[in-house]
């Protein structure tokens, strides 16, 4: 009965740890950390640039929190960012939330800039919100003033071009027509070369999104079975349970009866106890045996070489002397 008590307590401490384990993995899949406290907080945002949930939220360079929801008002609108902090920092007042590129492949996060008030915000609060143009943003911010500067260029200089046509040799003009050209030429590779770097930022962009979605379906495929995985755990439970319910135990208890029966046997002969005992520990009785059966073998051998020693008949009677 003990034995019985001992195993359905580790299964009980088993399943609690796996529980606990699907627990404290899926809220880190969703960025959050079950065992730090935290304090949350909000912003609201015209777009948010392509900032994702479970996103970071950076402090002088340092992670603090994490993006906990993103969702619309209720006009669509606007978007409302929920994010949490650690407990232990506490933000001044005119604190600034703004959605920044967290690395070169333009992942985007919060940064946190603290205001210069000594006053702090309650948990809960609503900050002022900022967004910070994405890589994308800037280069072709970078690039656009450059193409139309080029564009404007070649509207003057077809212009001057007209002029000089009509007072500048045929050889001079061939040559500054392949000048012209070559100038139009590296215009057009300008351009392929921001509709490149355009595409290739929304593709890594797409492709970030589409594994922020995997993850997202992963967390909910586990949250969606806990009831098929507690079934599969009680089952365990049952199957040990009936085992324990068996005869398998009273059998390996005759077992162990018989092996020690068969052991205590052994032990008396090994003292010395019994006929079988004292055949194998009586040194002296074995010597006598060995002795016998020499003495038995030796005369077998003269009775085989000299029987008229032992045997002595005649057909026609005893001679006499």
């Amino acid at each position: 009965m003990e034995y019985k008590i001992k195993k359905e307590v580790k299964i009980g401490v088993l399943m609690i740890i796996i529980i606990g384990f699907f627990i404290w993995g899926y809220s880190f899949l969703k960025g959050k950390n079950i065992f730090k406290p935290t304090n949350t907080y909000y912003a609201v945002y015209d777009r948010v640039g392509g900032l994702m949930e479970s996103g970071h939220v950076i402090m002088k360079g340092y992670q603090i929190g994490y993006v906990d929801d993103i969702r619309f008002t209720g006009d669509l609108q606007h978007l409302i960012v929920s994010f949490s902090i650690d407990r232990k920092f506490t933000l001044p007042k005119g604190t600034i939330v703004k959605i920044f590129s967290y690395d070169i492949m333009g992942t985007r996060a919060l940064e946190l800039i603290p205001g210069p008030s000594a006053e702090r915000h309650m948990p809960g609060d609503t900050l002022q919100a900022d967004i910070e143009p994405d890589l994308r943003e800037e280069i072709s911010a970078y690039l656009l003033p450059l193409t139309s500067k080029a564009e404007d260029m070649m509207v003057s200089m077809d212009s001057v071009l007209i002029i000089f046509k009509a007072i500048l040799d045929e050889e001079f003009r061939e040559s500054f027509d392949r000048t012209f050209n070559n100038i139009n030429l590296t215009v057009s590779s300008l351009q392929r070369s921001a509709h490149s770097v355009d595409t290739l930022f929304t593709k890594r962009h797409s492709r970030f999104n589409r594994i922020l979605d995997n993850l997202e379906s992963i967390s909910g495929n586990i949250a969606g079975n806990n009831e098929s995985i507690s079934t599969i755990l009680n089952n365990f439970a049952s199957v040990s349970d009936s085992l324990a319910r068996s005869e398998l135990l009273s059998t390996v208890e005759n077992l162990n009866d018989a092996l020690h029966k068969v052991n205590n046997v052994m032990d008396s002969i090994s003292q010395g106890k019994g006929s079988l005992g004292k055949l194998i520990s009586d040194e002296e009785l074995y010597n006598n045996l060995d002795s016998a059966t020499k003495n038995l073998d030796l005369l077998l051998i003269d009775l085989k070489e000299h029987p008229g020693r032992y045997v002595n008949f005649s057909i026609f009677g005893k001679r006499g002397d």
